[in-house]
């Protein structure tokens, strides 16, 4: 008997999920809400399964190739399943082009399945829930906006029911971008891998601090800095002109350095 409850007490409903950051608004229409510091992005289910065991694989999990967490656009609200919807979730335009996020989740179920484990044989849908039922579809398609939101870890959670998920293990990333301490302006660190990758963290950094910004999302990428900071100013006139901006303008100010990984850094300045 005893071994049969330490074996019960060793299961653990376990889950690999993307833990995902957003300017989240704080007057959502009631519902279940999942909290804002554990929603995520689910990459692998792995149902109830005895952690010890799976603790002894813990060191050899495939690590992203990745050093950035991959930001995107949650452009629609969806509700899941179609027919009988239990759930609100976001669903994601990934800002780059090879979705790195996607290619990781497949590199990291075809590990878990060839250490045994048995996975959904749906093809990867990626979305971000938010929310469980009961809620009111119309009420929650009136109110939603789009958001701009980015990776900041990978996990492996264990779910404890009634929303609550504690994170078992943790593959920590870089964030595109910070918000820096300034005497009278806004300042934020903008990390990428290319110039390009900086244009879009840039956008994502002003998206994030005035959320309605991301409509006027500026997929054309530039190649200097210069041209960054002229096109993001177009993005904020834009915005301005159609519904008032706090920004008045970013700043010809700074200059792009990488660091000893080879990740490109540039502190954007932006008058207020």
């Amino acid at each position: 008997m005893s071994d049969l409850k330490e074996e019960e007490e060793d299961s653990k409903r376990l889950f690999f999920g993307a833990q995902t950051l957003a300017p989240w608004p704080k007057d959502y229409p009631p519902a279940r809400m999942i909290p804002e510091e554990t929603r995520h992005l689910t990459l692998a289910f792995l149902g109830q399964n005895p952690f010890s065991k799976f603790k002894t694989i813990l060191p050899s999990i495939p690590r992203p190739s990745f050093a950035i967490g991959p930001a995107g656009i949650a452009k629609e609200l969806i509700f899941l399943p179609k027919d009988k919807s239990r759930v609100v979730a976001l669903s994601i335009d990934w800002l780059d082009a090879n979705a790195k996020l996607n290619r990781y989740q497949k590199e990291l179920s075809d590990w878990l399945q060839n250490q045994g484990y048995s996975l959904d044989k749906r093809p990867f849908f990626p979305h971000l829930t938010i929310a469980r039922a009961p809620f009111d579809k119309k009420q929650w398609q009136e109110h939603f906006t789009p958001l701009p939101f980015f990776i900041k870890a990978i996990h492996l959670y264990q779910s404890l029911g009634k929303l609550q998920y504690q994170s078992l293990w943790e593959c920590p990333l870089l964030l595109p971008f910070d918000e820096l301490e300034h005497t009278a302006d806004i300042a934020f660190l903008i990390r990428g891998n290319s110039v390009q990758e900086l244009h879009q963290h840039a956008q994502l950094a002003l998206a994030f601090k005035f959320p309605p910004m991301i409509k006027f999302y500026i997929p054309e990428l530039q190649n200097s800095l210069e041209e960054i900071i002229i096109s993001l100013n177009d993005m904020v006139a834009r915005a301005d002109t159609e519904f008032g901006c706090p920004f008045k303008a970013v700043s010809f100010h700074g200059n792009i350095k990488p660091d000893e990984h080879n990740i490109l850094h540039w502190e954007m300045i932006v008058d207020v």
